[in-house]
This record gives C-alpha cells, structure tokens and sequence, in this order.
C-alpha cells in the first residue's frame, strides 16, 4: 500500500513539473536610433544582461527605427506598416522601447500593432503621467537626467560661473531635453542665465561656444540632427563643441566621456537597458506591468576628465563627493635620471603609436559605421525588391535571401537558410546547378541561367538567375546575386513553339489537300465525257469548275500562309 500510494503521490507531482519548465518567451527591443550608435548598443548590452542574470529564456527580436535620420512625416505610417507584416505571425510576450522616438511610436501604434502585449520603456527624457493614461501594462524607467546635478557641480568647480550655454537641437529627444532644462534654470533665476539657441547648425554652435566668456561652461544636451538636417553621431558632436569650445563642456550623458567632455552627474545607457530588462523579467514571470511602478528618480553618476579640468586650469578644484576622474596622472615619485629620460623617451614612443592606434581606430570606426550604413541600405532595398535577392558562403550555402522568395516559391527566407543552391531544383536541372556553381568558384559571373524549382504548393517555377563570385585575395568567399520569376515567359514561349507547330502542319496540309482532290476531280470529269451526255454532262462538269474554284481559293490561302510563316520566322 505504501509502495502505490508514492507512485500515486508522484504521478501527482508530473503535471506540475511539466508547468515548471516554462518555453521560450519572445521579447522586441525597439530602438529609436540605429544599430553602432554607442547609446542605444549600450541599452542593447543592458539588455542582454539583465536577461543572462534571469532565469527566464529569452528569445530578443530588435528593430532599429533610425528615426533621427528619416525627415519623412510619412515614416511612421509606413514603418508601422514594416512591423505589422513583420511580426504577423510571432507571438510577443513583451516589448521592450528606448528613447522617445521608439516610446511615442509605441503609444500611437501599440493597440493596432501588439495589442495586449505589455512594454516597458527607457531611455524617455521628458515624461508626464498622462503619457499612460489609456495605455494599460505599460511601465519602465524614465531617464532624468540630473541637469541640475551637473550645474552644481560645474559652479562649485568654479565658483565664478554666471552663465551656461545649452548645446541641444530640435528633435523629440531634444525638445524633451529642453523642457527639463527650462525647469532647472527657473532655480537658478538671478544667480545664473542659462542661454539656449534653438535649432542652430553645428558651424553656427561652433562659432557661439568658440567666443564665450571665461564666466561660461557649455551644458552639452542632444545634438543629434542640426537645422540644416545633417545628422551626427555622438563622438563628432563633443569634438567639435569641445575642440571649439573657449570654456569647460559639461554633460549628463556618459556617451560624450572621454572624447572632450570635462564631467557631470552622467548617466549610462546600459544601465538604462539592464533596469528595462529587469523589468522584462518581472513581467515575463508573471507579475502585470501596469503593477510596477515607473521609475522616476534621478539617476548617474559623478565623473570626470583630469585633462579636461586641467585644460582649463581647474585640476586642484574641489569635486563632488564620490567622483570618479579618468585620465588622472599617477602619483609623483622621485627617480633616477637616467631612468627618468629613458621612460620619457619610451613614453613618447608610446605615445606616438597610441596617436598612431587612435587615428587607425577612428578610421576603422568610421568605415565599420559606413558599412553598416550600406549594408542597412541594401537590406532596405532587398526587403523591398520584387526579385530574389540571395547571398550564399564559399559552399554555396545561403546566408541571405530576400523576402521575394516567399512570393515566388511559397517558402519563407529562413527555410533556405543554410540549404545549398540543390535545395528543392527539379532533379532534371542537377547537372545546370552543379555547372553553375562550378563557375562560380572559378571567379565567373554567371548571366541568364534559366532553371526550374520545385514552390511550396508542387507547382513547377522557372527563375532566370545573374550571379557573381564575392572574391577576397582571388579566393572565392562567397557569391551573391538576383533571380527573377519568369515562369510566365517561359509559358509564353512553350504557347508559341505550340502554335509555330500548328502552323507549319496547317501549311503542310494546306500543301498536299489540292493534289490530293483534284487527282480524283480529273477522273470524274473524264468519266463524264466518256459515258454522260446531254443533261447529266454538263451538270457534273458545272459542280466540277465549283470544285475547282475552291481548291484554287485554297492555294492562294496557301500562298498567304507562306508567306505568314515567314514573316513569324523573321520577326
């Protein structure tokens, strides 16, 4: 009895086990900027790592809106249309949205695009509580950056600062940016003037901070599109401010550090990305969004450049408690000579090849950015082209192919994922596709190679491919090209081979169908002479020259279809 009722007691047990092992959860990251822009793989990163510190398994879909750099008043629209195709068939168990591009698209859109899905957002600079009314299962973490913070910290560094000038543009993150400035300024009115321009070029701010006063820091906010539309990337903004700038540049964005930034209370992308995902877990784990709080509270941390504070005279001022200072030289120690000129001198050669290795890593990052942006316009392009667009590796495996597949064969992009140039051809067009790839790897290009393919629903497809060999040292490393359907022509041409065959046994017909009668009309007439007379004669003979005058209308048709035959032949 003890022995059954522990096999009842575990059978008991089974079902609960099963639920404990909870499947993958689908979670979209979307991002209001692009993909190398050193803030949003920073919430990226955070991202990732609050979801390894989680027990939960994550599958992480990302979108990228790149919206700072799309003037059209049409994206949204169109963009949400991207997603709505996109993400028809995956079920999200949570979205995650950063920056305010991302959270206000999410707002106007999330009922038709995800309904039901929770979110989470960060990365938001201005926010008010009305922003969720109607907005259920939505939380996340507001990004106050503490201006205030940072102010302080620049007027007790020098106390002799009377001004700050604003460095911000005109775009959703920017005007969210200005609206928290204006608020801290009002604390300050009669002690400090806060100046903000409003949507300057970069050439126009350069010129400002380049003829400010020694009673000024620059506060640098967002400057990520100026007025003439030209968009910039972080790095280049607080080199050209800071390179400019005739007094210190202070900020509240961890992303300017260490590029000409003198300090301020920053604040860390990735910390933004790791509270967002976080929150994730909580809610993939069971527990309503709309039940945590958002989070409002002001968050960085103090940090600074020693040579920036010393640039402007300020390395033995006093700094906030809890500082952090880069750049900052080592103690002083007493050494010998000899040994003093010898490290000098290896510090100088140092110094020329980290000058060296910084000018080749700027390069490279900027050629990894341009490439990033090409490979982002041609798969923009390829998304939207009606022919397949495919690239394979040096087995001839594919790694991309469009999604025009899917409308020509009925299979998705990711089931030719890995499968080699065989995958699903008509075994027919085995020795075409192996002679194709052969000259391929011989650095051919191959041009108007029809072949057959078996689509999805059985049904026999011709695709017309141009390919070339992607080279690397004169090594084949890849291939990529476009195949086109045309199985509608090739129909076409079988229709009219069809109808060229019938007109040519037509003609032939045509050719042998007056001997074929007349032969038999001549033996009638003749019989007619010889054994009728009178009446019955000249009947036979009058439906004979009847006859004949047919089979003479069937000759000039006759004539006319040869001359029909060959006018198609030449033409």
């Amino acid at each position: 009895m003890v022995f059954l009722a522990i096999i009842f007691f575990l059978i008991l047990l089974l079902p609960s086990a099963s639920a404990a092992a909870s499947p993958e959860k689908n979670v979209l990251l979307l991002h209001s900027y692009h993909e190398g822009l050193s803030w949003t793989d920073g919430v990226t990163d955070g991202v990732y790592t609050a979801f390894d510190e989680g027990t939960t398994d994550v599958n992480l879909y990302i979108e990228y809106m790149d919206t700072p750099r799309i003037a059209s008043p049409r994206y949204s629209a169109e963009i949400a249309g991207v997603y709505r195709l996109k993400y028809a068939d995956v079920r999200l168990d949570a979205i995650i949205c950063s920056d305010e591009y991302a959270f206000h698209f999410l707002r106007e859109h999330h009922d038709a695009l995800f309904p039901g899905t929770p979110a989470i957002f960060c990365g938001v600079n201005y926010f008010e509580d009305e922003y969720l009314v109607g907005w259920e299962n939505c939380t996340g973490i507001v990004e106050v950056a503490d201006v205030q913070g940072t102010v302080d910290a620049a007027i007790s560094i020098d106390p002799g600062v009377r001004e700050v000038y604003v460095v911000n543009d005109n775009t959703l993150t920017g005007i969210a940016d200005r609206k928290v400035v204006e608020g801290v300024a009002q604390g300050y009115e009669g002690r400090v003037a806060f100046t903000i321009p409003e949507n300057q070029t970069l050439e126009e701010t350069k010129e400002d901070v380049g003829r400010l006063p020694p009673d000024t820091v620059v506060l640098l906010m967002t400057l990520t599109r100026d007025a003439k539309g030209t968009y910039y990337e972080y790095d280049d903004v607080i080199e050209a401010v800071s390179g400019t700038s005739r007094v210190p540049v202070y900020s509240v964005w961890e992303v300017y550090m260490g590029e000409g930034l003198t300090g301020g209370k920053l604040l860390s992308s990735e910390d933004q990305g790791r509270e967002a995902g976080m929150m994730a877990l909580r809610v993939l784990n069971g527990e309503p969004a709309s039940s945590i709080p958002v989070k409002k509270d002001p968050q960085g941390r103090y940090v600074f450049d020693y040579a920036q504070l010393k640039r402007f005279g300020l390395e033995n001022a006093t700094l906030p408690i809890g500082s952090t200072v880069i750049n900052s030289p080592p103690p002083s120690v007493e050494i010998d000579r000899t040994v003093a000129v010898g490290a000098a001198f290896a510090i100088a050669t140092l110094g020329i090849a980290v000058l060296f290795l910084g000018y080749t890593v700027r390069i490279r990052r900027r050629s990894e950015r341009a490439l990033k942006e090409s490979e982002e316009k041609f798969r923009s392009l390829a998304e939207r082209s009606f022919d397949l667009i495919f690239a394979t590796d040096a087995d001839g495996l594919f790694t991309y192919v469009s999604p025009a597949v899917h409308r020509i064969s009925g299979y998705k992009p990711g089931e030719f994922l890995g499968k080699n140039f065989a995958f699903n051809r008509e075994e027919a067009d085995r020795s075409r596709f192996e002679s194709f790839f052969a000259d391929l790897r011989e650095g051919k290009a191959i041009e108007g190679l029809a072949v057959r393919i078996r689509a999805k629903d059985g049904s026999e497809r011709y695709l017309e491919i141009n390919a070339a060999p992607i080279l690397n040292s004169g090594v084949m490393v890849g291939a990529q090209g476009v195949a086109r359907d045309v199985t509608e022509r090739m129909e076409m041409e079988r229709v009219r081979a069809e109808a060229y065959a019938r007109i040519e046994q037509n003609i032939a017909q045509f050719a042998t169908l007056g001997d074929e009668i007349r032969n038999p009309l001549a033996v009638i007439v003749g019989i007619a002479d010889l054994h009728c007379e009178g009446h019955h004669a000249g009947q036979i003979l009058e439906q004979a020259e009847i006859i004949d005058g047919i089979i003479t209308a069937l000759d000039r048709g006759w004539i006319e279809s040869e001359k029909v035959r060959e006018y198609l032949r030449k033409h």
